[in-house]
C-alpha cells in the first residue's frame, strides 16, 4: 500500500492517477499531516512508500519517504488555486520526482486521463500545425516523440470524421448483448455466462425490443448514422435470436443514412456460418473477430475455449460470407506472453489481412478475476508492454493500416494505451464518435449508456449520461424506467445554437 499524504486534497485524483502510472495495482491510502503525525516509524514502514504534497500559495512541496526517510523532493512552482494553470505543473513535477524514485520513464510522461488526443484535438481547431503540437505534448507533459506523434496524428484522422456529422442532426445507436460464453479472466464488464442465463435469453431480447422502438421514437426527425452491436459477445447468440433483435433495428429506424453497422462478433468459438449469414442478411456492414492472441497456451490461461485454427476459421467463413470489413482485436502483455509471442500473433494475423485491427494494453481492473488472483499472475505478466505495442504499430503500418482512435483505461501498466488501426476507408465511424463524445448514442440493453450532448450557442458544453440497470433481471423488470429516463434526459437537455 502507498500513502499519499496532503494538507489540500483539491489536486488528489490527479495524485493518485499520477501514482498508479507507476504503480498500477498498489492500493493508495489517503491522510493529512495531521492524521499522520501521530503515525509510529513501525506503521510508515507498512507503507510501499510515502508521497507527500504540502500545498502553499507559492509552491508545493512533495517528497517521497520511505521507512520515514526522505528519498526525494521537489516543488512545482505557482499559486495550486489557480487550477487551470496550476495543474499541468503540479503533475509534471510528481511525474518527475516518480521517475526518479523508481528509475523509469512512461511514455506519456505526465500525461493521464482517458483521452490522449483530446489536446491535439484542440490544438487542431485552433489551427496549429502538425509539428507544433508535437512539440507541446514533449514540452509540458514530458511524452516520448512517439507517443506525441501517436496522438497528433489520430487526432488529425478523427477530425475528418467528426468534421462529415452533424450533432444537431446526426446520432448513433447501441445495442448492448451482456452474455458471453465464459468470463475471461481479465474481464470486468457486466456480462454473463450464457449457459447459466439461457432461461432468461428470450425475456431479455423481448425488453430490448421494445427499448429499440422508443429509442427511434425519440430521434424521429434524426439520422441515425451509425449502429454498434456489442457486449458480452452478440454472437454468443443464437442465429434465430440475433435476427429477431436485427429485424426489430431494421423496422424501427430509417436506415438511409446509416454509414455503418458494427457487430462485435468477437469470440471465434461463437462465430457460426449460420449467424454470419443473419448479420449480413440483416445489413450489417463490419464485424470483430477477436483473438486477443494466437498463442493456444495463452488462450486457455485467460479462460478463452477457442483455439488460434477457430479464428482462422472464422475469418475464411466470414469472407465465404461476404463481409468486406472486418476487425481483430489483440492485447498486449498478456500473462506468460513475451514480446516473440506478440510477434507471433502479429505475423499470424498478417496472413489474415484484417482490414482493421484494434491493439489494447492489459489493464488489470478492480473487477476482474486477475485483480482478485493478482499474486498468482503478477510473476507472468511481462511488462514491456511498450516493446509490443511498437511491433503492433510496425504491423499495423505493414498492414497499409494508419491509427485512427485511441483511448487509454485505468490501471494500465506502464499508463499505456489502446490504439484502432485501420486502412484508409475502413475506419470505425462509431469508435470515433464515441470516444471523442461528439455525437448522441442511444444506448440499448442491460448496463447500456446514453450519452447525450449539451449545446449552448452552437458549443458542447456537457454530455449527459442516462444509464440502464447492469443487471439482466432489473433490466427486463424495470425497462419501463429506463424509458422514462430517457425521455427525460431528452427533455431536459440543452440545445441551442
Amino acid at each position: 500500500m502507498i500513502l499519499l499524504v496532503q494538507n489540500n486534497t483539491e489536486y488528489e485524483n490527479d495524485l493518485r492517477a499520477m501514482i498508479s502510472a507507476f504503480f498500477p495495482v498498489e492500493k493508495i491510502k489517503s491522510a493529512t499531516p495531521a492524521e499522520v503525525s501521530d503515525y509510529s516509524r513501525k506503521i510508515f514502514g507498512e507503507f510501499t512508500f510515502v508521497f507527500t504534497a504540502l500545498f502553499d500559495e507559492s509552491s508545493t512541496r512533495l517528497r517521497v519517504e520511505e521507512k520515514g526517510y526522505v528519498k526525494y523532493s521537489a516543488y512545482a512552482y505557482g499559486n495550486f488555486q489557480d487550477r487551470k494553470r496550476y495543474r499541468n505543473r503540479l503533475k509534471l513535477a510528481s511525474y518527475r520526482l516518480l521517475s526518479e524514485y523508481t528509475g523509469r520513464t512512461l511514455p506519456w510522461g505526465s500525461l493521464t486521463g482517458m483521452r490522449p488526443t483530446k489536446i491535439a484535438t484542440k490544438g487542431i481547431d485552433k489551427g496549429k500545425i502538425r509539428s507544433d503540437i508535437i512539440d507541446y505534448y514533449q514540452i509540458t507533459y514530458d511524452t516520448s516523440t512517439e507517443k506525441a506523434e501517436l496522438a497528433t496524428d489520430v487526432a488529425f484522422t478523427e477530425s475528418e470524421i467528426i468534421r462529415s456529422v452533424n450533432p444537431l442532426t446526426d446520432y448513433c445507436l447501441y445495442v448492448g448483448i451482456p452474455f458471453c460464453p465464459t468470463r475471461c479472466l481479465y474481464c470486468s464488464f457486466a456480462a454473463y455466462p450464457i449457459m447459466e442465463f439461457a432461461s432468461k435469453v428470450g425475456d431479455y431480447i423481448d425488453a430490448v425490443r421494445k427499448e429499440l422502438p422508443f429509442i427511434s421514437y425519440l430521434n424521429r426527425d434524426r439520422r441515425l448514422v451509425a449502429v454498434y452491436i456489442g457486449g458480452g459477445t452478440p454472437t454468443s447468440l443464437s442465429a434465430d435470436e440475433l435476427a429477431k433483435i436485427m429485424q426489430c433495428i431494421n423496422d424501427s429506424f430509417d436506415l438511409s443514412h446509416l454509414r455503418e453497422y458494427t457487430v462485435e462478433a468477437g469470440r471465434p468459438d461463437s462465430i457460426t456460418r449460420d449467424k454470419l449469414e443473419v448479420l449480413k442478411k440483416y445489413g450489417c456492414t463490419r464485424i470483430s473477430i477477436n483473438p486477443q492472441t494466437m498463442n493456444e497456451r495463452t488462450l486457455r490461461t485467460i479462460g478463452r475455449a477457442h483455439t488460434p485454427s477457430d479464428v482462422k476459421r472464422a475469418m475464411n467463413d466470414a469472407r465465404k460470407v461476404g463481409f468486406k470489413n472486418i476487425n481483430m482485436d489483440i492485447i498486449a502483455g498478456l500473462p506468460n506472453e513475451e514480446v516473440e509471442d506478440m510477434q507471433f500473433t502479429l505475423d499470424e494475423i498478417e496472413k489474415m489481412l484484417p482490414e482493421s485491427l484494434t491493439v489494447h494494453s492489459l489493464a488489470i481492473k478492480r473487477a476482474a478475476n486477475l485483480n482478485q488472483e493478482y499474486s498468482i499472475y503478477k510473476a507472468r505478466i511481462n511488462h514491456n508492454t511498450d516493446k509490443m505495442l511498437s511491433l503492433a504499430a510496425d504491423k499495423a503500418k505493414a498492414m497499409e493500416m494508419l491509427p485512427y482512435y485511441l483511448y487509454r483505461q485505468k490501471n494500465i501498466a506502464g499508463n499505456l494505451e489502446n490504439t484502432g488501426f485501420a486502412r484508409k476507408g475502413y475506419e470505425c465511424i462509431y469508435n470515433v464518435l464515441i470516444m471523442e463524445e461528439k455525437l448522441d448514442t442511444f444506448a440499448a440493453g442491460a448496463g447500456a449508456i446514453t450519452r447525450l450532448l449539451n449545446i449552448e450557442d452552437g458549443i458542447i458544453n456537457r454530455i449527459d449520461r442516462v444509464e440502464n440497470c447492469k443487471n439482466v433481471d432489473e433490466y427486463i423488470s424495470r425497462l419501463d424506467e429506463m424509458l422514462e429516463r430517457k425521455q427525460l434526459g431528452v427533455d431536459s437537455r440543452i440545445i441551442s445554437i
